[in-house]
């Protein structure tokens, strides 16, 4: 019976759907069941790929293509500065984000009102600022001390004392929930993807919520007091996945008294376990949120707690100056806002910040004559680091990388090539909205709108016809390659790494100073090469696209 109404529930949107778009969208092309119905978009979402079915359906049809009954996809690099408009052209969030909600409040991804948008990322502006975050760098390299004696350790020792499990680390495909450890299954072998997951997580938590969550003490993002071997990157994952299927059918996500009921549903009779385990792991991941905000707010006994300037009290005091006046008293700030920004910060500050070390990394090591050139930069500019480490001022500063042309050239192409968000960020045009055209076609109101990454990152008229292919050279200001064949020269406008228009990553500053970190210090300290050089990158996506694991062979330089 359940099954029975769940698929009536699918048809009747189907034929509402199948109305409407026979008469709006009869000259866009695009497959026969996406007039109709979600669903095969939705399964490719479910099934991790949908960037690559995208893509393909682009392959087909051409860059103008129906990928759900009111959602279309454009491909053309033009379609990047109309929909993802500044100013008074700028296209609202579509009803797919408010599947990212959690308890009804929203925060600067996922609100879809303007003015909020607005207030929110004002609050948010100042604290994530290069200036504030430069500021912060010493909270940062005190977390990367610690990664490094870890993985100092690890080369030390001859056998590793955690065993990889068969199940993919982090818990990204389902049925891996139990996230394994930091460790390979072999002496020297790492899953560096799992390790960056534990400094980028301990990092955001301690600027986010005045403490670490002491992944790297441990070696595990498994938190001590969770009721469930499971991680906090598995959480995000499955979380992401479950909000990518279900934003795509939104009279399935509601708030209120309705939404807490679709919710109870869900997480008891859906019979999809891989959604039910997304909600609940949004759940915990709020719990967590939750207890660490209150733990801070709460705080009467440390004092140097309290004061802390780290990124938590930057943002309390950009939210409470920004607190309305009603007759004359202030609002109280509401928990709730604090919890959600912070939860917002924990969620996408470290988990694709780890993404994209990782994914920078495989590249790196899947290409040794990029890995000799950028140790040989590395050396040149910074020099040889202490065989002894003993504080985190001998580390690497951003200072001293963060202008290296060679190694900002290799994270520029690995994200070319590795988008974290690749299947494209939907709005929609508002009965409010400038009339808006794409390559000649006039688009309804109502209708969703999306530039797919991946796609406009390979694409030929872009970046050349080896635009499938990892070069370096193509982001310098000398583009002809170490071969002597001319390469087109990248332009970052098409570089869709950390979105575009108003509504681009405000994260920005703290993930670009944490990677230039991250992939220096590695380098700098290790011999590293890929665990099975002939193995690709192997990645799965939910709403982020996400490395499943990246296993080196380690040994200090």
């Amino acid at each position: 019976m359940l099954a029975l109404a769940i698929l009536a529930l699918f048809l009747a949107l189907a034929i509402r759907n199948w109305l409407s778009v026979r008469r709006r969208y009869r000259n866009i092309p695009g497959p026969f069941l996406s007039r109709y119905t979600s669903l095969p978009l939705a399964l490719h979402s479910r099934g991790g790929k949908r960037h690559l079915y995208v893509h393909s359906l682009h392959q087909k049809y051409g860059p103008l293509v129906l990928i759900a009954p009111n959602h279309i996809s454009c491909s053309h690099p033009d379609a990047i500065n109309i929909v993802y408009a500044q100013g008074e052209h700028a296209l609202p969030k579509s009803d797919f984000y408010k599947a990212f909600v959690i308890d009804g409040t929203p925060n600067l991804f996922n609100t879809q009102d303007r003015l909020e948008h607005t207030k929110r990322r004002k609050a948010l502006a100042h604290p994530l600022s290069y200036r504030s975050v430069k500021e912060m760098e010493e909270w940062i390299a005190n977390n990367m001390l610690k990664l490094v004696r870890n993985l100092d350790r690890e080369c030390e020792s001859k056998s590793s004392s955690q065993q990889m499990t068969h199940s993919r680390l982090n818990g990204v495909p389902m049925g891996a929930e139990t996230p394994g450890r930091a460790s390979g299954e072999e002496a020297s072998c790492l899953n560096m993807h799992a390790w960056f997951n534990c400094f980028t997580f301990d990092v955001i938590s301690d600027l986010a919520f005045g403490q670490s969550l002491g992944m790297l003490d441990r070696g595990t993002d498994v938190l001590p007091a969770s009721c469930e071997d499971t991680g906090v990157a598995a959480m995000i994952g499955l979380r992401g996945r479950a909000a990518a299927f279900l934003g795509l059918f939104p009279p399935l996500v509601a708030f209120g008294r309705t939404g807490m009921l679709i919710r109870w549903f869900i997480l008891h009779f859906w019979p999809d376990p891989l959604i039910r385990k997304g909600l609940s792991s949004s759940d915990m991941l709020s719990d967590i949120a939750t207890s660490c905000v209150r733990k801070r707010l709460s705080s009467t006994h440390n004092d140097d707690q309290i004061i802390r300037n780290d990124l938590l009290h930057r943002l309390l005091t950009e939210l409470r100056s920004s607190e309305q006046l009603i007759d004359g008293v202030k609002e109280p700030l509401d928990e709730k806002v604090v919890v959600t920004e912070a939860m917002l910060l924990l969620t996408a500050g470290s988990d694709t910040t780890a993404d994209s070390a990782a994914a920078i990394l495989w590249y790196i090591l899947a290409h040794p004559a990029v890995h000799e050139r950028l140790v040989a930069e590395l050396d040149e500019n910074v020099g040889t680091l202490s065989h002894d480490l003993g504080a985190a001022d001998e580390l690497p500063k951003h200072d001293q990388v963060k202008a290296l042309p060679y190694l900002t050239a290799t994270i520029q192409e690995a994200f070319r090539m590795f988008a974290t968000n690749a299947f494209g960020l939907p709005r929609v045009v508002s009965d409010s909205s400038k009339v808006v055209t794409l390559m000649g076609t006039n688009i309804p109101p109502g209708t969703e709108l999306s530039v797919p990454a991946y796609t406009i990152q390979r694409d030929t008229d872009i970046w050349g016809d080896d635009a499938y292919e990892f070069k370096v050279d193509r982001w310098l200001q000398d583009v002809k390659s170490s071969e002597s064949v001319d390469v087109k020269r990248a332009d970052p406008k098409y570089l869709l790494t950390f979105g575009a228009g108003p509504r681009m990553c405000i994260g920005k500053n703290l993930a670009t100073l944490q990677l230039h970190l991250l992939i220096s210090t590695i380098l700098l300290r290790y011999k590293l090469e890929l665990y099975d050089p002939h193995r690709g990158l192997e990645a799965i996506e939910g709403f982020m696209n996400k490395p499943v694991e990246v296993l080196v062979k380690i040994s200090r330089r």
